[in-house]
């Protein structure tokens, strides 16, 4: 699978409830099983709760189509920019 770094932009205030309340009342393991599958598989999110619209997501996916197949009906909240990053350097401590 290829490395994409997505930023995912809330289209709405109104649509701020939705992925939070998901973050909130899912266990790690269910979110992990809800963004998981044979075409994509979500990484990790960076995010300021509900100060910022803006999330930014590490995925590993086939395709763009693929993580968006696998945000389901959540992707429509978002203006997604998804973009394949090839070049991957690791200096993490």
């Amino acid at each position: 699978m290829k490395n994409f770094m997505v930023t995912h932009t809330l289209k709405s205030d109104e649509a701020m409830d939705a992925p939070f309340q998901a973050l909130e009342t899912m266990s790690e393991a269910d979110i992990r099983g809800a963004m998981k599958n044979e075409k994509a598989s979500f990484q990790m999110q960076w995010n300021a709760g509900k100060a910022d619209k803006v999330m930014f997501c590490w995925w590993k996916a086939e395709s763009p189509e693929a993580i968006v197949e696998t945000l389901g009906d959540m992707a429509q909240l978002f203006d997604n920019d998804i973009r394949e990053m090839p070049n991957v350097y690791d200096f993490k401590d």
